[in-house]
């Protein structure tokens, strides 16, 4: 059962429903296809859909009169926009993704040579995470299409899904408003889609990460432990010059380790600080519309208000949980540096740990545009800065 489980590893499955929304929007060309079929198909959904969509949201924006409305309609066509340039910067950054999923299957393959049940455990652990965290982000995206549409049936009078603007009279033409409501029903699902696998694709990388950096702490507190069963027909030096080998095999890992987190900082880089930026425009103009909605009682538009601003937070906190979850285990991994057997071991040995040491000393971090660490202490400092957005907006009221 155990050597069954080794032979199916596959760390890359963490991405796997991922890399089927970008097959499926136009992204990734999947295997098989030809290439120009595909490209008419991933011009035709993103001109459509992914321009077209926020296109709509932004010139309702501009037409709109009042503050109240203004803020309203702000709050959704940040969010869309951001979405968007999310779901770009996924296209921009493919080859490190095709890059990833190499540098994977050489991580696998080492893992599976170990074949160390606890490290394989560690692995998957984080592989199911990684797959929960999309589901719980899918669910929670099935559950708002679900609410916007039951929003548009109860309503007393003619509504679009989002406010949008698409240039004629759908208000007393029921063909015009049948087709629109059609098309932004449409646009919203592929959206849906889009925004679940670019936010939830930051966790599955950084658990990935962490997953390697587990399996390797787990090597290295081995080195050295195994001395009455590697001495028995070899010398003891034999079996110092083993370990050694092993130190070295383990430099390479880590060496790998450190080229996998090289490469997921330039593919979270622009996403996580489009994030972060989104974040703190939503928020303060989920301010200044309970501002200036307060006196119209207007319970509806809240409630959308505050939906934006628990999602846009939700997805800073996911980001910063599991960076911060990263750098636990990158403190945990140069620890067993430390608690590998090194006493007795040869002088090239202890020369090669130093070395190693010095590089470990400082705790790996993803960075959001290169700046801002993905921690939770950077998610109390948006809060705090939330919360003095809300201060300073009051009193200027």
């Amino acid at each position: 059962m155990a050597k069954q489980e080794e032979s199916e590893l596959d760390t890359h499955s963490a991405v796997y429903y991922h890399w089927r929304v970008w097959e499926l929007t136009g992204l990734m060309r999947p295997p098989g296809v030809a290439n120009l079929r595909y490209l008419v198909y991933s011009i035709t959904v993103n001109l459509v859909v992914t321009v077209l969509f926020p296109v709509s949201l932004l010139a309702r924006l501009l037409f709109t009169t009042n503050m109240a409305g203004f803020c309203e309609n702000l709050t959704i066509t940040i969010t869309d926009i951001v979405a968007n340039l999310k779901f770009a910067n996924v296209y921009m950054v493919r080859k490190q993704l095709h890059e990833i999923r190499s540098l994977l299957r050489l991580m696998d393959a080492r893992a599976r040579l170990v074949g160390d049940p606890e490290e394989i455990s560690a692995l998957r652990k984080e592989v199911n995470i990684a797959q929960s965290t999309f589901r719980t982000f899918g669910s929670i995206f099935v559950f708002g299409t679900i609410l916007s549409c039951i929003r548009l049936v109860v309503r007393p009078h003619r509504e679009l899904l989002y406010p949008a603007w698409f240039g004629v009279d759908w208000m007393h033409s029921t063909r015009n408003y049948v087709l629109i409501t059609i098309y932004q029903l449409f646009g919203l699902v592929v959206q849906a889609i889009q925004n679940c696998a670019s936010d939830s694709y930051p966790p599955a990388f950084l658990c990935l990460l962490t997953g390697h950096m587990r399996a390797l702490e787990l090597r290295v507190r081995r080195i050295g432990s195994r001395k009455e069963n590697s001495t028995e027909g070899q010398s003891y030096e034999a079996w110092r010059e083993e370990v050694y080998q092993e130190l070295v095999e383990c430099i390479r890992d880590l060496m790998r380790v450190h080229r996998l987190r090289e490469i997921i900082q330039r593919v979270l880089s622009a996403a996580c600080m489009a994030q972060f930026a989104c974040s703190a425009a939503v928020q303060c103009s989920v301010a200044m519309h309970f501002l200036y909605m307060a006196d119209e009682h207007d319970h509806t538009a809240m409630i959308i208000s505050i939906v934006f601003f628990l999602a846009v937070t939700l997805e800073v906190f996911v980001i910063c949980y599991f960076g911060d979850r990263m750098r636990t285990q990158s403190e945990a991994l140069c620890d067993a540096f430390y608690d590998c057997n090194w006493v007795e071991q040869l002088p090239k040995f202890k020369r090669e740990l130093l070395f190693t040491l010095a590089r470990t000393q400082r705790p790996s971090l993803i960075y959001a545009g290169n700046y801002i660490a993905l921690s939770l202490e950077t998610f109390e400092q948006v809060m705090r800065f939330t919360y003095s957005v809300f201060t300073l907006l009051l009193r200027a009221k």
